[in-house]
């Protein structure tokens, strides 16, 4: 397996990728696919934080970081939306890869902490939290312990008050 930037000609295997793997997920609104257009659209968009991952020639994963604002901290953040797998690679460590790698090459552009909305469960295992447990307040609809962040510095989130809205 390969683990590289995305490229514009990938852009069909991901959006169909995303789609797929989220038909399959616990957690789903249908639209993954969808978001990662829009994600692509907005201006936090990071072309060098979209990664995928390849086997045989074949996209199996995909991982994407673009900026996320902090209300009332100068915190440089990332959003991580959406991590997928293909159904067939799942459970061999392949997320897990692609958070790392994305992670890596956040850390050396200078970002110093990520935000997701996800399973606690599932990214508790790579030093997620719920935001609260670094003094900000969910201003997203989704529940609060879904709601986490992660510091890629440690102390980057230190301080007191402050909001993320993820969406």
């Amino acid at each position: 397996m390969q683990i590289r930037t995305a490229r514009k000609e990938d852009y069909g295997q991901i959006y169909r990728l995303v789609q797929t793997a989220f038909s399959t997920a616990q957690v789903s609104d249908g639209t993954e696919q969808d978001f990662v257009l829009e994600l692509r659209r907005r201006p936090g968009y990071i072309p060098g934080l979209e990664l995928a991952a390849e086997e045989s020639g074949r996209l199996v994963g995909h991982i994407m970081l673009t900026e996320q604002a902090v209300e009332g901290r100068q915190v440089k953040a990332l959003l991580l939306a959406p991590l997928c797998v293909a159904l067939e690679y799942r459970n061999r460590g392949m997320g897990g890869q692609l958070i790392q790698a994305a992670f890596a090459a956040a850390k050396e552009m200078g970002y110093t902490a990520v935000f997701l909305i996800g399973n606690p469960d599932y990214y508790g295992r790579f030093g997620f939290r719920p935001v609260a447990d670094f003094g900000l307040a969910n201003a997203s609809d989704a529940p609060d312990r879904f709601v986490q962040a992660c510091e890629l510095t440690p102390g980057a989130l230190d301080g007191t008050g402050g909001s993320v809205l993820l969406a």
